[in-house]
């Protein structure tokens, strides 16, 4: 089991790296930070609890190697979102929303960054906008991993 856990690890570790150095020259990087975040979501379901240090190497590798600190901190809240996949679909937007204040106080309070003067009924309409995508990405994060899955299982 641990030369398995071992080798998953790296193999997902290369790969998100790749992903997200990719993504990072692309205008695709909530894609990207997205379709990384399914291969954690793969070692939280082959090692339960026991991918959590595989998933903070992985984000330290990340933060090192991916010259974008937004971009990483995006993929450090979805690397996480394996654990909350199979909870209540409640607590999986309670998740979304506190991270998403998370990342806008840390990219204001560390990165300087502003947000932008518009009317509030836009920043309602980004609200729901938000939650809409979130559930896009949680139905198709369930189907990809599934399919992941079903193929890994079949090969071992």
């Amino acid at each position: 089991m641990h030369v398995k856990k071992v080798t998953y690890g790296g193999l997902v570790s290369a790969l998100v790296v790749l992903l997200l150095y990719i993504g990072n020259f692309t205008k695709s990087k909530i894609f990207f930070a997205a379709l990384s975040s399914v291969f954690t979501g793969v070692l939280v379901e082959l090692f339960g609890i026991g991918s959590v240090p595989i998933i903070i190497a992985v984000n330290v590798l990340v933060f090192l190697l991916v010259p974008n600190p937004g971009y990483v901190l995006l993929f450090f809240v979805l690397s996480f979102y394996g654990f909350l996949r199979k909870k209540p679909i409640l607590i999986r937007f309670l998740y979304l929303n506190a991270s998403t204040l998370l990342l806008v106080f840390v990219a204001s309070k560390f990165f300087n960054a502003e947000l932008p003067d518009v009317s509030f009924s836009l920043y309602v309409l980004g609200f729901l906008g938000v939650q809409v995508a979130f559930f896009v990405y949680d139905y198709l994060y369930n189907r990809i991993l599934q399919e992941l899955l079903r193929i890994i299982r079949r090969k071992n």
